[in-house]
């Protein structure tokens, strides 16, 4: 047995408006935090899970700074496809894209995002089958 004790229940009185809040508290682990981050930059940047690399830091004050390496993803060479916007402009919107997307998960506050891309991976269109 754990020693948790059970509230009082029924019998008497008023009707409770909803759940008593319970003493204790909710952490995300910094595995978790990494693992939330580097599944968020690979669906911004539009890259495989695997590629994408993420580090998470807390600033001291409950907010985050977290580091993503990810390669760039580029039309196929020679099918005369422009990217729909320039690398710095993928970048500010994925910056954007990851941070919002953390704090509504994890509810941290996110206070900086740095993308560094390391390489390139060419998007091919995947068939449907």
């Amino acid at each position: 047995m754990s020693g948790a004790v059970a509230a009082p229940t029924g019998g008497g009185g008023t009707a409770s408006p909803g759940p008593r809040p319970v003493a204790g508290y909710d952490r995300i682990g910094s595995a978790a935090l990494v693992h939330t981050a580097q599944a968020v930059a690979s669906e911004a940047l539009r890259v495989p899970f695997r590629e994408a690399r993420a580090r998470v830091a807390d600033d001291g004050h409950g907010a985050l700074a977290v580091e993503i390496t990810a390669p760039l993803t580029v039309p196929v060479l020679g099918s005369h496809t422009v990217p729909d916007e320039p690398v710095v402009t993928t970048a500010h919107r994925a910056r954007a894209t990851i941070a919002d997307r953390i704090r509504t998960i994890t509810g941290r506050q996110v206070e900086r995002v740095t993308v560094t891309f390391s390489s390139s991976v060419v998007d091919t269109p995947r068939r449907v089958r």
